[in-house]
């Protein structure tokens, strides 16, 4: 049994050496959150989305146009014709066409030139796709291959008795296919990388890029016009792009009279993949995420086309999570393509408040206050998609053998480093006895 009076000398020399270390100005680094917190271990791993190990690529074919087997004709195309007799109207001028057309191209064909030897006159399609021939009415041919054109320009003039049946020489072939300008502006050329120094995060800034392309038909899509530009979004992108149509609803909002009324049109989705909150998508924008969950393609193969006038727009990626208390403050990057756990987050940060040195060797240097029981409490200031706060307990000695308290990191977490009770005394005393 124990005396009484040995309780109340026990609790006179804890109140003696509480009153001596706060007379010395020692600091404790100890905050009261385990009655407002909930422990790690207590909650669901699906509470908080889809795990970031779960998403898959989507395929990168799926980001370009299934290839054709002939060509169809329609408005800008550019065609060698060749007509005997008529087209040039000489019988004696048979002329091969050489074009060295440049185009702002730089993935294909090299050098960005489209070489197309060919027999005939060039000559441009129409807007309304049709073809101005000599005497006869202007031709319709859009949408039809090479061999159908030929065949339609034979049988309008034998109807015009230009010709005779089965005389004439003709032929027609691609000389420049038509174009899709385009504009892809990108958010993922960094300037430099993130660091950490001291106490503080420096960020260093990034600078974008924006290039005006030119696709030809057929390879006007959201894979093309990746490759012409540097590749694939970089791990400083988000995991999706998107394809902001010309003259849709940005325009439409830019125009109008009543913009109000136009933006209660827009539409909410969430974002996939563990990006933060939900995006506002308008009309005539379309998201094409890069990782999904499943088999199943939240786009379809129209999506990726991209027209005259189009933007391709890759985002950069805004996923960060802050650290303070008992670890440097600043802001650190999250991995994008795999899940980062508590334990993963404080090691990332790369300065251990703990072990027998302290803090950056503090010990030896007489410098910052030194730890010889390293903080074993973490509490996540998470914030809800309604607006309310959470504030999650770790006990890092039970996450080093208990997955549940393994808590993974999300997109705009506070992780607090601090001591328990016990360990803020004793490393206060102990912080005295070194001074």
């Amino acid at each position: 049994m124990i005396h009484p009076r040995s309780l109340t000398e026990s609790a006179a020399v804890w109140i003696l050496v509480t009153l001596t270390l706060v007379s010395t100005g020692c600091q404790f680094h100890w905050n009261n959150w385990d009655g407002e917190s909930i422990p790690a271990n207590r909650l669901s791993p699906d509470l908080f989305g889809c795990s970031r190990d779960d998403l898959v690529p989507v395929p990168q074919t799926k980001l370009g146009q299934n290839p054709v087997d002939q060509h169809r004709i329609g408005a800008g195309d550019v065609l060698s014709v060749y007509i005997f007799g008529v087209f040039p109207p000489g019988e004696n001028e048979t002329p091969i066409v050489e074009q060295n057309q440049g185009l702002n191209q730089r993935y294909y064909p090299p050098n960005g030139n489209v070489v197309a030897p060919s027999t005939g006159l060039p000559i441009k399609v129409q807007s309304g796709g049709t073809l101005d021939l000599p005497l006869i009415q202007p031709l319709a041919v859009q949408g039809l291959t090479l061999t159908e054109a030929t065949e339609t320009i034979r049988a309008a003039y034998y109807k015009q008795n230009v010709l005779l049946q089965g005389q004439g020489q003709i032929t027609v072939g691609l000389l420049i296919p038509r174009t899709q300008r385009v504009v892809v502006l990108r958010e993922d050329s960094p300037a430099g990388n993130m660091t950490l120094s001291g106490q503080s995060a420096v960020v260093q800034a990034h600078r974008g890029s924006g290039q005006v392309i030119d696709l030809p038909i057929y390879e006007n899509d959201v894979l093309h016009a990746l490759a012409a530009t540097g590749g694939l979004p970089g791990t400083d992108a988000a995991r999706e792009v998107y394809v902001i149509r010309a003259g849709g609803f940005a325009d439409r909002l830019l125009d109008s009279t009543n913009p109000n009324a136009l933006v209660n049109d827009y539409v909410e989705r969430p974002s996939l993949g563990g990006q933060s909150g939900t995006l506002e998508i308008m009309p005539d924008i379309v998201r094409i995420p890069l990782m999904i969950r499943n088999a199943t393609l939240p786009f379809g193969p129209n999506d990726v086309i991209l027209n005259e006038g189009d933007v391709l727009f890759v985002p950069k990626r805004r996923e960060y999570f802050y650290t303070g208390g008992l670890l440097p403050g600043g802001r650190v990057p999250l991995p994008r393509d795999e899940d980062l756990d508590i334990v993963e987050a404080i090691a990332m940060v790369g300065a251990s408040p703990g072990g027998p040195m302290g803090q950056d060797g503090a010990v030896l240097m007489s410098g910052r206050q030194a730890y010889l029981r390293s903080a074993t409490r973490a509490v996540i200031l998470r914030k809800l998609p309604d607006g309310r706060q959470m504030n999650i307990r770790v006990d890092l000695d039970r996450a080093m053998h208990d997955p549940k308290e393994r808590i993974d990191i999300q997109p705009d977490d506070v992780v607090m480093l601090y001591q328990k009770p016990g360990a803020a005394i004793i490393n206060s005393a102990l912080g005295v006895a070194v001074r």
